[in-house]
């Protein structure tokens, strides 16, 4: 933080001229973690009697805060009537109701007094529905650990002592605090500076003049969505902020796309493999242009020397051929003449006898 060393000298003299102003103050009444949380979301900026007064009116109409977890927002600002910001301030405390059911499966954080303040206050910040006052007052008041929590009117104290950077942020602020006062010293320093802050700024938080402590803005996601509806809330319960101061400078996500689940791929079976008779050919495309004639090539042309054997070998086989068929026609004639003189001798023969 700026200036931290001129701050941390301020705090000092201002702690101590608080003790001697307002002498002794009782320190806030301890309780479980669930009470001093819905306390803190309700006395952020109203007084702690105020805050008190509406914490036993919800608590009237419940058993237990396991019952008050599954009543609409709605129906419970009704029963707030005329609190300051009942509906945002019912909302974040039914957010707030059921997350810490989602995670521990009851409505209660005793578990958290046993684990190691670094852990503890990473659980805490990750709860839907608690800002940095709310869970500087659970660690103080519900869990016995060292913090200091500041309210509406104590941070705009706070600031105008100048015991904290003008622009710091409120959980920068209460880190340096709590890293200034000693932990035996916390309950007393709160409860001195609350006293004091809201004497002095309580009618400037009322008119809304001083920096508003915002809703910590509802986890709006697929995985959350799903989850809530899983448990047996509605979407009509994480309604929007209903005062545009409240709503957060950030525009609203876009709801996720769903994501379609992967197709489970089959094994592929063996392909048959078929005789090559029956090989189908392969599908070529049909092409639009005809295609063009084949072309012979022309035979080279002979020599004369090559040429003129040629035409000897051709005339030698031809007339081999003509003898050839002459001497089968003269055999030919010889048989037939011969047979016939020996019909003409066997005849004779006949008749002479």
């Amino acid at each position: 933080m700026r200036g931290a060393t001129e701050c941390a000298k301020r705090l000092k003299l201002f702690f101590s001229s608080l003790r001697s102003k307002l002498g002794k103050v009782g320190h806030p009444p301890l309780s479980d973690p669930i009470t001093q949380m819905a306390l803190g979301i309700l006395s952020r900026d109203t007084p702690e009697a105020k805050a008190c007064e509406g914490l036993d009116r919800l608590r009237g109409v419940v058993v237990d805060y396991n019952e008050l977890r599954v009543i609409p927002p709605i129906e419970l600002a009704e029963i707030l009537a005329d609190f300051p910001d009942a509906r945002l301030k019912c909302e974040d405390i039914s957010r707030a109701l059921n997350a810490v059911f989602a995670l521990e499966h009851t409505v209660s954080l005793e578990r958290l007094a046993e684990l190691p303040k670094k852990e503890t206050l990473a659980y805490l910040e990750e709860l839907d529905g608690l800002e940095a006052y709310t869970v500087a007052r659970l660690r103080l008041l519900g869990l016995r650990q060292h913090a200091i929590p500041l309210d509406e009117a104590m941070w705009a104290l706070a600031r105008r002592e100048q015991i904290v950077h003008p622009r710091c942020p409120l959980r920068e602020a209460q880190q340096f605090l709590e890293r200034q006062i000693a932990e035996e010293d916390a309950l007393e320093f709160v409860a001195l500076l609350k006293r004091h802050a809201w004497n002095e700024l309580g009618a400037a938080v009322e008119r809304g003049e001083v920096e508003r402590i915002t809703s910590k803005p509802p986890d709006r996601t697929a995985r959350n969505m799903l989850q809530m509806i899983s448990m047996g809330g509605s979407l009509e319960d994480e309604a929007e902020p209903s005062r545009e101061e409240d709503k957060p400078p950030t525009p609203e996500p876009k709801p996720a796309k769903q994501v379609a689940e992967p197709k489970v791929s089959k094994e592929p079976r063996p392909a048959r493999r078929r005789k090559a008779s029956q090989a189908r050919p392969a599908k070529t495309a049909k092409s639009t242009t005809k295609p063009k004639p084949k072309v012979k090539p022309k035979a080279k042309a002979k020599p004369r020397a090559t040429a003129k054997k040629e035409a000897k070998t051709t005339k030698s086989k031809s007339a081999a051929k003509k003898s050839a068929r002459k001497s089968s026609g003269t055999a030919r004639r010889k048989t037939k003449t011969t047979a016939k003189t020996r019909a003409r001798k066997s005849v004779a023969k006949a008749k002479s006898a």
